[in-house]
């Protein structure tokens, strides 16, 4: 048995963490789609404002915001940040309910407009300043850097890395810290500037008292990232809490420096122990210890609804009526299809199906299913409106937050477009006002809420109906009597409550209930929140004199914090801009990073070596054009320097590296000097479809002669639900021509997948090359076979073989594979261990291998087994990391090991 442990894992960790040479020279963007609007910039402050000129006026509005956001974040956080923060707002070829901050490639954040599609989620009166308070708090929070090293560092590397494999010293220290104080902060930031935000959302206090009382407040749930309920919102909801006790507790500034001093571990910068006792006096296991105790005294006395049960979610699935039917998804494994409920209003049936439907509230229009969502629907798109089983666009419907239909026809809908800073509701083609809620359409009428200061005020039509103190109100449904029932807070969480002469009244006992849907007028369909998931239950109403209860915190009293700011806000004028400059192609390009990493291995015959990667990169805040100069070992520890380009604007991809062969390890005939270049056009990108062309040249600086040009079609349908580690269904195909030397190789791939119950997958795959060269082997000719994916060379008909001893080349070659994959979910998650397990997958594979001459052989078979365990872990509570261990068993020894041994770190699937 021949063990390869050492290497492999080597060069798992380097292809992982140096990714200076991967295979793909030119990635999509990460920040807006090919082909995008024009955009412009203008320098205000410390800050650059990146828009489009459809977006202008809510620059100029963020451009205000920013000017006393950021010295009222420097006040609290305690520092100014070392580098421009450049803000971006997205145009409307970028429809997402959603926004980013990070340190990479630049100091930077990126705000889409797509908050109307979850407008009842943030309990807030702006969709644009919420994302302007979470996501300038992001910046601050991993932008500090308060230690000599770090700084020094930083003005040499930028915000790059240096040290063994890339992770100490940090030189942006707080990227290590834990979403749970990341997310938590940001929350808490965003709800003190008397606009609301989540720390007012009775699901999020609902949410914490339910888990208090089941004992699940512990540092090894919330501090990592866990496979348990929530999932990645725990991390906001807990953490804000946490977050929340800290500042009501020892202040909010003094809360804020706690990223401060956690930046001055340069040297390991995951302890929070230290830091939090630096910051409050008291360290992270006492005040974690005292919050857990706060909110389970909090939660005594919460009642939770106990009606009869329907069925159980591991996602929230929205409630909507449709016709005399309440629908909604439900999803009870959280790792397969979703099913799509149906009750039956007259008689209470109850059907079930399975459903590809995204999330979200569910409508029926003729004979089909749609849900409000946002995705992808072409390369050059990402489109909100209503979406069916296939995930493709309802036409007509682009660009819409559809809320339903009046009897003439007219859609009630949200315009996306204008939607930046709140819903802008329209009636067909009239505009109608702005609001603050989804809006529920009922006989004609509309009923929503809508945010007036601290109030949030209850329609029907343009009539108030019913004030509400606080920012937590969701319009729900209608009587045969005509009272308006509603979502609000209570004093332990949130339930239902509904208008009766002009008051409310509270009609269902629990506190644990987040949506509901009327069964007649006496019961209700309800969501509730358990430990474990959402539940759907048919409760009985039981209406009682108790109130909406009035969320106050820290900053509330008259004349408070909240006051001051949203005065400050309020005073704000836009900032006129008078000259924008166009963001072109070179003109934001900024030195962004310097990278230098080493590791120490030890090759198969025990000889040690320091291997290592250095690179610098220039590039631009939208991420689309880098520049790169980099110097390396490769596999076989020869080095090279060079220098790539590569730029993702435009529907053609672009990526090019040029390099030079420093010190040669291989023998033979060698080339001193190459590049390598690729082009990719995805040319679909819809539902569950994609496709894309790619052609690409390399010159191989192991044989001088080989200069392969590649052509590739890959078309791929892929289905991938909830936590699920494998696709629950796939489809891949490939077709592909090399030419190297006037030698031509053709060939073909396709793999299929499916899911199967009890997290179980199985796979059938194949993929065929062949050339028509007639000296397979002679000077590296023909279809190559290899142990290992290269690092530099993107040849797709390449085949890897498992246990090959050493690299061949083959006149054709075909594989066969049959896989089948079972997870488990056995966790173990540690805090002060550094070390969690999430969860562990078992695959057992059968391959076959055809090939001919090779290696002087006219036919060989090899007929494989495979056993491999991979390991989904946590290391350190931060870093996601994947580990396999795999053993081929072969029944050929001309070519192949007869057992091959080989473990390191897997890429995530």
């Amino acid at each position: 048995m021949h063990i390869r442990v050492k290497l492999m894992a080597f060069m798992a960790v380097y292809g992982a963490v140096l990714p200076v040479l991967a295979a793909n020279l030119v990635s999509p963007n990460d920040s807006g789609v090919a082909g995008d609007k024009p955009y412009f910039t203008q320098d205000v402050r410390n800050t650059r404002i990146i828009f489009t000129q459809d977006n202008q006026q809510y620059a100029e509005h963020a451009a205000g915001i920013e000017q006393i956001l950021q010295p009222a974040y420097e006040a609290s956080y305690g520092y100014r940040m070392d580098s421009r923060l450049n803000v971006g707002l997205m145009s409307s070829y970028n429809q997402i309910a959603n926004g980013f901050s990070t340190q990479y490639p630049l100091n930077r954040q990126i705000n889409y407009m797509g908050g109307a599609q979850m407008p009842d989620y943030f309990s807030s009166a702006s969709w644009l300043d919420t994302l302007l308070f979470h996501e300038t708090a992001h910046d601050y929070q991993v932008n500090a850097k308060d230690n000599v090293v770090s700084s020094g560092l930083f003005s040499v590397f930028g915000n790059g890395r240096v040290g063994p494999v890339g992770f100490v010293p940090a030189i942006v220290p707080n990227v290590f810290a834990s979403r749970f104080m990341l997310e938590g902060n940001a929350v808490l930031n965003e709800s003190w500037h008397g606009q609301g935000g989540r720390l007012y959302s009775g699901r999020y206090r609902a949410m914490t008292h339910v888990h208090a009382l089941a004992g699940n407040l512990t540092p090894e749930r919330l501090y990592n990232d866990t496979l348990f309920f929530p999932y990645g919102e725990a991390a906001y909801i807990f953490g804000s809490q946490y977050q929340y006790y800290l500042a009501r507790t020892y202040g909010l500034d003094r809360t804020n420096t706690f990223f401060k001093n956690r930046s001055k571990d340069w040297y390991w910068p995951f302890r929070v122990n230290v830091p939090m006792k630096k910051t409050v006096g008291a360290d992270f296991d006492t005040t974690f210890r005292n919050w857990v105790a706060d909110a389970k005294a909090d939660a005594r006395g919460m009642r939770l609804a106990d009606g009869t049960l329907i069925t159980r979610s591991k996602y929230y699935g929205e409630l909507n009526r449709q016709q005399n039917r309440i629908v909604f998804l439900s999803n009870p494994t959280g790792v397969r299809r979703p099913t799509l409920v149906s009750i039956n209003q007259d008689d209470g049936t109850i059907k079930t199906q399975a459903s590809s439907l995204d999330s979200g509230r569910i409508y029926q229009l003729g004979e089909r299913y749609y849900t409000v969502s946002g995705r992808r629907t072409s390369v050059w798109r990402t489109t909100q409106g209503l979406f069916d089983q296939d995930a493709m666009i309802k036409p007509g419907s682009e660009g819409r937050v559809f809320q339903g239909r009046l009897s003439d026809g007219r859609e009630v809908y949200f315009k996306t477009s204008e939607s930046f800073v709140q819903p802008q509701l329209y009636v067909g083609d009239t505009y109608y006002g702005a609001v603050s809620s989804s809006v529920l359409v009922k006989e004609d009428a509309l009923y929503y809420f809508v945010q007036k200061g601290r109030e949030r005020v209850l329609y029907r039509n343009q009539e108030p109906v019913y004030t509400l103190k606080g920012y937590y109100g969701i319009v729900k449904d209608v009587d045969s009597e005509g009272r308006i029932y509603f979502i609000a807070n209570t004093e332990k969480g949130s339930s239902l409550f509904r208008t009766q002469f002009g008051k409310a009244e509270q009609v269902l006992k629990a506190d644990n209930v987040i949506d509901a849907r009327l069964l007649g007028d006496n019961r209700v369909v309800a969501t509730a929140i358990s430990p474990d998931d959402y539940y759907y239950t048919i409760e009985t109403l039981t209406p009682s004199a108790e109130q909406p209860y009035n969320v106050t915190l820290i900053w509330d009293e008259k004349g408070g914090l909240a006051d001051q700011q949203l005065a400050s806000i309020r005073a704000v004028k836009p900032v006129a801009f008078n000259d924008p400059e166009p963001y072109g192609l070179f003109n934001n390009l900024q030195y962004s990073a310097g990278n230098l990493s080493f590791v120490s291995v030890v090759d198969e015959n025990e000889k040690a070596h320091t291997l290592y990667n250095f690179g610098v990169t220039f590039a631009d805040p939208l991420n689309r054009t880098a520049l790169t100069f980099f110097a390396m070992n490769d596999a076989e520890f020869s080095d090279l320097i060079g220098v790539g380009f590569s730029n993702n604007q435009s529907y053609l991809l672009t990526g090019v590296r040029a390099y030079y062969l420093a010190d040669n390890q291989y023998p033979g005939d060698t080339r001193e000097s190459g590049v390598a270049a690729q082009l990719r056009f995805p040319f679909v990108q819809t539902g569950f479809w994609s496709a894309e062309a790619a052609a690409a040249f390399y010159q191989d600086y192991r044989l001088a002669e080989r200069e392969p040009f590649s052509l590739r079609l890959d078309v791929a349908r892929k289905e991938q639900f909830g936590n699920s580690w494998l696709p629950n269904d796939y489809l891949g195909m490939s077709v592909f021509g090399v030419n190297d030397r006037s030698d031509l190789i053709t060939g073909a791939a396709v793999k299929v997948s499916t899911d199967f119950p009890g997290e179980t997958y199985a796979s059938v795959s194949a993929k065929y090359s062949a050339s028509d060269t007639d000296q397979a082997g002679n000077g590296r000719r023909g279809v190559e076979l290899t142990l290992t994916d290269n690092v530099i060379d993107n040849d797709p008909s390449r085949l890897v073989i498992s246990g090959l001893r050493g690299d061949a080349f083959a006149r054709s070659a075909q594989l066969t594979e049959l896989s089948a994959s079972k997870v488990f979910n056995a966790s173990s998650y540690g805090f002060k261990s550094g070390f969690s397990l999430r969860r562990e997958m078992l695959m057992l594979s059968y391959r076959h291998y055809q090939l001919d001459q090779v290696n002087g052989q006219d036919h060989v078979g090899i007929n494989q087994g495979v056993l491999g365990l991979h390991l989904d872990t946590l290391i350190l509570n931060k870093l996601n990391i994947g580990f396999f261990a795999e053993l081929t068993v072969s029944d050929d020894e001309s070519l192949t090991e007869e057992h091959h041994f080989q473990a390191g770190i897997s890429a995530p699937m």
